[in-house]
Parts: C-alpha cells; structure tokens; sequence
C-alpha cells in the first residue's frame, strides 16, 4: 500500500504547516482560541502524480474486505483523519500554553520558522527530513478567533521525479475539549 502512505503524509503536511513553532528569538502569542480544531486542505500537485496516487489509494481502500476496510477507516478516524479526492482534513489539539508560547506542536524531522507579518498574518518556512525530504513556505491569515485560511507551496520527488505542490487549508475550532 505505497500509494496510501503518500496519502497519509500529505495529511501530515497539512498538519506542518499550521503546526510550525515561532523561532526562539520571536516569540509571539496566536490570537486562537484553545481547544479541537479540524485542519481542512485540498492540494494540487504539478505533474498529477500525487491525485493519481491518492486515487489509487482510495481505491485499494474500497477493495478491501469489508471489516478490513471499516477498521482502516476508524483508525484513521480515530486520529482524526479524514481523506478524499476533494479535500482532505485532521483533527488537532491546539492547547492554551502553546498559543500563548506561540510554540505550537512541531512534526518530527522538520526545522521550521514563522514570523508574524502584522495582527492576523503569518509567514512559514520549513524543511523536513524524510522519505523523500520536502520544504517549502507559505502564509496564514486568521480570520477572527475561530478560523483562519492560508496557502503554501512546496517541492519534494515524487517517483525519483522533483514535485511541486500547492496547497490550500482552512482550519475551524470545533470545540474546548480535546478527545
């Protein structure tokens, strides 16, 4: 299942590019509000390279036997992730220390900074480690206290083959308690 493993770590992507901590010489406080909040993005990559696997992926997901299928599925839901050709989304944490730290969770591998470019706009950059590595930058906007939009781009191989992709998110809190 090499093709669902490509769709898993675009989820984990999604989760990067809001989940960058602030560098030790800017902190700043996030103006969010604590609590569950649900990471919705779509990507696009340059070649198709990337829907074409995840297609895929979804695909050998719905051959599967039915048991097998609903217990991939709640696990995935479970960590609150939720894939599709549309649009893909997960569920995060986001607690009161970490935005008044502006030291939000980091992913594993990655060395990221975000600079704040005025009360409701941030700047990203980011490099991470992995199989294949990937980097790239972007920018959030927050809309009010419980939402916020953003862009980003960045390049990694898909295929032995340099990839670029772009992707839109948009982040909704969902509730004050985390599960």
């Amino acid at each position: 299942m090499k093709h669902s493993r490509l769709a898993l770590a675009s989820v984990a992507l999604s989760g990067l590019l809001w989940q960058a901590p602030a560098s030790a010489e800017e902190r700043f406080e996030v103006d969010l509000r604590p609590g569950l909040w649900q990471h919705s993005f779509t990507m696009k990559s340059e070649s198709g390279q990337m829907e074409q696997a995840i297609e895929e992926a979804l695909r050998q997901l719905e051959q599967l036997p039915q048991s097998q299928r609903r217990m991939v599925e709640e696990m995935m839901a479970s960590q609150g992730i939720n894939l599709g050709l549309a649009g893909s989304s997960v569920e995060v944490c986001i607690t009161d220390e970490q935005l008044r730290e502006g030291t939000l969770p980091q992913q594993e591998g990655c060395e990221q900074t975000v600079t704040q470019e005025d009360d409701d706009t941030y700047f990203f950059e980011f490099q991470c480690a992995g199989d294949p590595p990937y980097s790239g930058s972007g920018h959030l906007t927050r809309i009010d206290r419980e939402h916020y939009t953003g862009t980003a781009e960045f390049t990694t191989r898909m295929g032995g083959n340099p990839e670029r992709i772009t992707m839109h998110q948009e982040g909704q809190w969902i509730a004050e308690e985390c599960e």
